[in-house]
């Protein structure tokens, strides 16, 4: 459902206080103290949260949420801003969510850090010196890391060759302390490089999101899209193959990869070569050989011109393609792949362009619960819905 925005929520923005996004009565709010469910049957749609468009928080501005994680010992959420510095600092926010098992009534947001460079510096604002450009990164995918008590976020680096010298800012899954400032990077293996050459990894397709499996040991992320290596991009009728990782939390390395079919993007572009994609842009670890992930398709000028589908994916029998400089021509197993949910299906007014998902607590009846949200792109004609769930085992 879209609530209206609370007028006493209005004088709250830019202070030290949180801004009251939606809300209409206090949700369940008892935090998850086990570990997640390990296999998903199907998803009960429970309802919508809209925030409103541009929404100012301490000086920043709300939106572009395409990282979503729950931090089960405080009950409270962790939201990843794609922002590159164009408005504000690259940085992220953390919420406060009021939903139960038949209705979800608001989001509280309660806080927002700025996530730092290496040196310890802010991102540069998008124009602020000639430098700033060399600097950019694609903010993406949030997880809160319960072992360390730090963050892990993702960026999907950055192509540009419109100026020179070329920005060829790699993509990265990074370790980062609650206040943002930088602990370290994990292992990018070379095959995942961007290169001003059409090798390596797609502009705007690489770690879009990632996820700890339960007991802490590994992290799995992917490429959106496919690297060059392994063939063209998914298309109207035309599927593709990209990429799960598996890293080794300890010691921040790949340890495997394993191929995944991606859909057909699922209309066709109007005018027909007009942009179009489909990519993973989530996942979620039911266990240390099982996701869920997130495709999420888009097509300039088609209705509708977003389509996110839900995937529970096995590896158990998949070829570990870590050696394999490229898939196409090779002989493989892919990841299997089930339906859960098509999220149109739910019968929300709008799917927009969906791209965080995470568990949240248990609910009253002792199901989990499930919650994507939307990054709106920073546009008017877009949306940032939070969308719950209750997971059917």
């Amino acid at each position: 459902m879209n609530k209206l925005f609370s007028t006493t929520a209005l004088l709250l923005a830019g202070s030290a206080l949180p801004v009251l996004l939606a809300c209409d009565k206090e949700g369940d709010d008892t935090p998850a103290t086990t570990a997640p469910p390990t296999s998903v049957a199907s998803l009960r749609y429970i309802g919508e949260a809209k925030v409103p468009f541009k929404q100012d928080y301490q000086g920043t501005t709300l939106g572009g949420f395409s990282g979503l994680d729950y931090r089960a010992d405080n009950d409270s959420y962790y939201l990843m801003s794609d922002d590159p510095s164009d408005l504000q600092p690259v940085r992220y926010y953390t919420a406060k969510l009021a939903f139960d098992q038949n209705s979800f009534t608001g989001v509280t947001v309660n806080g927002v850090t700025t996530l730092k460079r290496p040196d310890g510096t802010a991102f540069p604002k998008t124009g602020s010196d000639a430098t700033a450009i060399y600097a950019r990164i694609d903010p993406e995918g949030i997880r809160y890391d319960a072992a360390t008590g730090h963050i892990i976020w993702s960026s999907e680096g950055v192509r540009n060759l419109t100026v020179t010298p070329a920005v060829l800012n790699n993509p990265f899954l990074r370790e980062a302390n609650p206040d943002g400032s930088y602990v370290a990077d994990f292992g990018l293996p070379p095959l995942f490089q961007i290169k001003a050459t059409e090798n390596g990894t797609r502009s705007n397709g690489s770690y879009e999101g990632m996820s700890i499996t339960p007991g802490g040991r590994f992290v799995f992320t992917a490429q959106e899209e496919p690297i060059y290596e392994d063939g063209s991009r998914a298309a109207f009728g035309v599927t593709a193959t990209t990429r799960l990782v598996k890293y080794d939390k300890a010691t921040r390395q790949v340890v495997g990869q394993y191929a995944y079919k991606l859909d057909a993007v699922h209309k066709a572009p109007v005018p027909a070569d007009q942009f179009q994609l489909n990519g993973i842009v989530e996942v979620l670890a039911l266990s240390e050989t099982k996701l869920l992930v997130m495709e999420r398709s888009f097509a300039v000028g088609a209705t509708p011109d977003y389509q996110v589908k839900i995937y529970e994916v096995d590896l158990a029998a998949a070829t570990d393609v870590n050696t394999l400089g490229g898939l196409q021509g090779a002989t493989y197993t892919p990841v299997t792949k089930r339906l859960v949910l098509d999220v149109a299906s739910t019968g929300v007014a709008r799917v927009d362009n969906l791209e965080g998902m995470t568990f949240g607590p248990k609910l009253a009846n002792g199901h989990y619960s499930l919650i994507l949200v939307s990054d709106d792109n920073f546009g008017a004609t877009q949306v940032t819905q939070f969308l719950a769930f209750e997971v059917m085992p």
